[in-house]
């Protein structure tokens, strides 16, 4: 299965696209932020539409002032899906 697909992968983009609405930065502030020229990298994200590797998950977390651990554990609890497994 792609980890697009896979609940906890959403469940980790959810949570981050959480916390950025939360600290009320847009996905063009995120963006410049991180040195991306507009904000389609952040929307395909958060859509499914492109894979966050693990280098842009701790740049993101660092720049929402995240600690990347939190996110890691969401990765670490098991989804109802995998439980029979």
């Amino acid at each position: 299965m792609k980890a697009i697909f896979e609940p906890n992968y959403r469940k980790l983009v959810g949570w981050l696209t959480a916390e950025r609405k939360f600290r009320k930065c847009t996905q063009p502030q995120l963006a410049e932020k991180l040195g991306f020229p507009n904000s389609s990298y952040i929307s395909k994200i958060e859509n499914f539409e492109r894979k966050l590797d693990v280098n842009e998950y701790v740049k993101i977390c660092q720049v929402l002032e995240l600690d990347p651990h939190e996110g890691i554990d969401i990765l670490l609890k098991p989804s109802p899906d995998t439980r029979r497994l």
